[in-house]
């Protein structure tokens, strides 16, 4: 498993949950949210001393013990242990960011274990308006520059042998002049990405501890899942299958009844129907192409025409392109307008005496 390690002031700036990856990492926390003290161990065996070292913390710190979250350090000289305490809500806060970060924290160490130590060696470094200040293998602390310096200096002066000190801070940061004679001063910051990790105090311990989840397990369940889903899928296809062939055997029966109505009572079977159909609609698009066509689409048109108008039919002479008929009485057809919008109509006065009349219809050549 890949682990990155960054301060969790940065995340905002290198992670984002919009990446859709996940990402571990190992955070620096701010060390003046902690607190390490160092108290006589318990005389009760090891395994209770989480659950004593709360009380015996009451009266060392403001807080109430029960919004307090307690890692025991390392065992000192004289059968003492440093106490790490930090508020259970500010780890909570801490999480969160790292959440809406998209990543998924294993560690949060306080940032002064970021500084390089050595017996006999102070180290100062800077982490955005505040001194990280490391004295020893476990402790350390961080305050702003002007209370930082004096805490300095009074560590300094009583110690029975000066420690060498090592201060790196950005250039526009002032050191006083009694600190700067006496120590190694560079204007470096610290890289949060870099630093080693590996002898600080994690603080996501009890409570608060990561929890792995076996890869097996997860395995074992995904597996689980995935059949119970392709039995779903089967069912419901087999469902889907049935209703399907309902649904055929219902169309098929409405295409029988309905072909029987269509086609003067005749049965067929579905398999058949294609051809049969084809063979229907061919005829009777060669009936339609013969109603539409001379002579009897002329015809028709006369018959709108001539329609109640009085007049004796004399002759009627048809062939495929033109019309001839002669009525006598024809005064009332006379008063008519006779145009056809797909006809051409000569009228010719043949005896004035019956009043007959001589219609010739023919097609439009523009049509």
């Amino acid at each position: 498993m890949d682990t990155r390690v960054d301060h969790v002031y940065d995340l905002d700036k290198r992670f984002s949950a919009a990446d859709g990856q996940v990402v571990y990492v190992d955070l620096w926390i701010p060390s003046d949210y902690i607190t390490v003290q160092r108290i006589q161990a318990p005389t009760a065996p090891r395994r209770k001393w989480p659950s004593l070292i709360p009380w015996i913390m009451e009266e060392r710190i403001l807080d109430r013990v029960e919004d307090m979250h307690f890692v025991i350090g390392e065992c000192v000289e004289d059968d003492f242990i440093e106490v790490f305490s930090v508020r259970k809500t500010d780890l909570l806060n801490w999480l969160r960011v790292a959440e809406n970060s998209g990543v998924v924290v294993r560690k949060m160490v306080p940032d002064y274990f970021a500084l390089p130590w050595e017996v006999g060696r102070l180290s100062v470094g800077w982490r955005e308006g505040y001194c990280l200040v490391r004295y020893s293998a476990s402790e350390g602390f961080s305050s702003k520059p002007n209370s930082a310096w004096k805490i300095i200096e009074r560590f300094i002066e009583s110690e029975d042998v000066s420690p060498r000190v090592s201060i790196s801070v950005p250039a526009h940061i002032s050191v006083p002049e009694s600190l700067s004679k006496i120590s190694e001063v560079n204007r470096s910051e610290v890289d949060w990405q870099t630093c080693d990790m590996r002898d600080g105090i994690n603080l996501l311990e009890g409570e608060f501890e990561p929890v792995d989840k076996p890869l097996s397990r997860l395995w074992g369940v995904n597996i689980t899942l995935a059949t119970i889903l392709c039995a779903l899928m089967f069912s419901y296809l087999q469902l889907d299958v049935k209703k399907i062939s309902a649904d055929l055997r219902e169309i098929e029966q409405h295409i029988e009844v309905s072909y029987g109505r269509m086609f003067s009572g005749e049965s067929i079977e579905v398999d058949e129907l294609r051809s049969a159909f084809d063979i229907q609609l061919r005829r009777m698009l060669a009936q339609r192409k013969v109603t539409e066509s001379m002579p009897l689409a002329g015809l028709r048109a006369l018959s709108d025409v001539m329609s109640n108008c009085d007049c004796d039919l004399h002759s009627l002479d048809a062939s495929s392109d033109t019309i001839r008929v002669r009525v006598d009485r024809s005064a009332e057809l006379r008063r008519r307008a006779l145009k056809l919008s797909e006809f051409n109509v000569d009228i010719e006065t043949v005896d004035k005496s019956s009043d007959s009349l001589l219609l010739t219809l023919s097609p439009r050549r523009d049509r």
